[in-house]
């Protein structure tokens, strides 16, 4: 079964999702969140005396360290800070932790201190923290005493925990449960009363005109993000549900609002509908893999936030990294194509220094594509480069001594290697095993002991930073390329059956 936890079953339960670091605010962050007005915060937290709290500005995909403060005895602080409108994680011991929104009501910037915080009206929230590894129960016991706009903003958390687990475990407990049983429509009269309330309260956030729930609020532009206008038959397979709601995705979200970059929301946003859009299946139930469902959906999402530079940029640098950092090639260059490669007509971004790693890594992958010229480089102290080596074949392995998988593999190179020279004399292969070790004297040891002195062996001694492997965008040991006679890539990873087949 797969589950699919969205941003707000996170705030619960697991922290946040793909990409979020911690990071102190910088003299660059501060320059980013603007517009900053008055956060004032009384909290009570029962079990938490004389301990530390620590705030973060959710930013992009990022914490944002912004200050800490410490209960007194009877559990209650107090935070005042100048600060971004926005969500704001209040960090406790044991990852527990509740989200508050500055939505700028308390603002007094016209005032100096101290007449300003005399005016200021907090945030006035009262919860609870107990220990529990698998529930946030700070959260879970949440009440907001003052402010209209958290009120609105726990309430949207409550909703949005009950639909989570209603997809993620009332549905699944429908197409288990037994459908004639008794119990069954009880299973599912309550997947859809949950849907219908969420459905009721963002349809209601979105047509109010009252002044808690205008085009500014927060909590509206939250819940409008997360709202699923559609509720396909839970009956009929994931795919095709995904498929709907993909659809859909659009209808209520404009991730081109600047306000979404004072959240850690687009990140969430952006790996669900990835997740939507490539949920596919071949016509034996097998998964689909396809690059090109990825590259389409990343474009999709990526023009949708175009009215907006920083978002965009924002977006194309983070799908450009996740992609490759799954080593997604040929979805990487399909992003590369539609939005760096200079065209004809053009000189290029005159801001593309954001990007220029970018530009770097796609020159790398496309360096190293099936029927392109391998990438040359010299051995044996600068005496030889590969282009001038004849050979029918030529095998190049890349590989280190503390690698695990490599050493239980070499035999079976070796074997292979061997077994090709014999059945075919009239061929020659030649192998040239690249070392990603950084110990000279551990590197040259494994090679004597394991007899393998008879082949090529290079070692720059840098690791995954060494120029050969940064040619050959190595990513993953042992990696392996087959050339042909002029030195063309015929064969990757699987270059032994490209090698028995010929």
């Amino acid at each position: 079964m797969k589950i699919f936890f969205t941003l707000f079953i996170t705030l619960f339960n697991l922290g946040f999702s793909f990409g979020q670091t911690d990071t102190s605010l910088s003299s660059k962050n501060k320059n980013l969140l603007s517009g900053q007005v008055d956060f004032f915060v009384k909290c009570h937290i029962e079990n938490y005396a004389n301990q530390a709290v620590y705030v973060y500005k959710c930013y992009q995909d990022t914490l944002l360290f912004i200050d800490s403060a410490k209960t007194d005895k009877n559990g209650k602080l107090v935070f005042h800070k100048y600060s971004a409108r926005g969500i704001y994680r209040f960090n406790m011991m044991n990852n527990q932790f509740f989200f508050l929104i500055n939505d700028g009501k308390a603002a007094r910037s016209e005032l100096t201190e101290p007449a300003r915080s005399k005016l200021v009206e907090p945030v006035e929230i009262k919860t609870t923290y107990q220990f529990n590894a698998f529930n946030n129960i700070a959260t879970d016991s949440l009440k907001v005493l003052k402010s209209e706009e958290n009120k609105l903003f726990n309430r949207f958390q409550q909703l949005q925990k009950k639909n989570v687990i209603a997809n993620a475990f009332l549905k699944e407990m429908m197409r288990l449960y037994p459908l004639g049983d008794s119990f069954h429509p009880t299973i599912e009269k309550e997947w859809a009363v949950r849907y219908k309330e969420m459905d009721h309260f963002v349809k209601t956030l979105h047509t109010s005109t009252s002044l808690s729930t205008s085009a500014t609020s927060q909590t509206k532009k939250i819940a409008l993000a997360y709202f699923q206008p559609v509720n396909p038959d839970w009956k009929q397979p994931d795919p095709w549900r995904d498929s709907i709601i993909a659809a859909h995705y659009f209808d209520y979200f404009d991730p081109a609002d600047s306000f979404y970059l004072h959240t850690n929301i687009l990140p969430e946003k952006i790996d669900m509908y990835l997740y939507l859009c490539t949920n596919k299946r071949d016509a034996y139930g097998q998964p689909v893999s396809d690059e090109k469902l990825i590259s389409d959906a990343a474009i999709s999402f990526i023009n949708k936030t175009k009215p907006n530079k920083i978002t965009y940029n924002f977006c194309l640098n983070y799908l450009m990294k996740r992609i490759s950092k799954e080593h997604k090639e040929i979805a990487f260059l399909a992003l590369y194509d539609y939005y760096f490669k200079t065209k004809d007509d053009d000189c290029g971004e005159a801001d593309s220094k954001e990007f220029a790693w970018v530009r770097k890594k796609a020159d790398a992958i496309r360096g190293v594509q099936i029927d392109q010229a391998a990438p040359d480089f010299y051995f044996y102290n600068q005496a030889l480069k590969l282009s001038s080596m004849q050979s029918d074949y030529t095998l190049i392995v890349f590989w280190a001594s503390w690698c695990q998988h490599c050493v239980n593999e070499m035999p079976e190179v070796i074997r292979i290697i061997e077994e090709f020279k014999k059945s075919n004399p009239g061929k020659t292969l030649l192998p040239v095993f690249v070392s990603l070790d950084k110990d000279e004297t551990i590197w040259k040891n494994f090679v004597e002991n394991n007899n393998l002195n008879q082949y090529i062996h290079l070692c720059d001694f840098k690791g995954w930073s060494g120029d050969i492997a940064k040619k050959y965008n190595v990513y993953a040991t042992p990696s392996f390329y087959l050339l042909d006679e002029n030195k063309k890539i015929i064969s990757k990873n699987d270059w032994f059956k490209k090698l028995v087949n010929r």
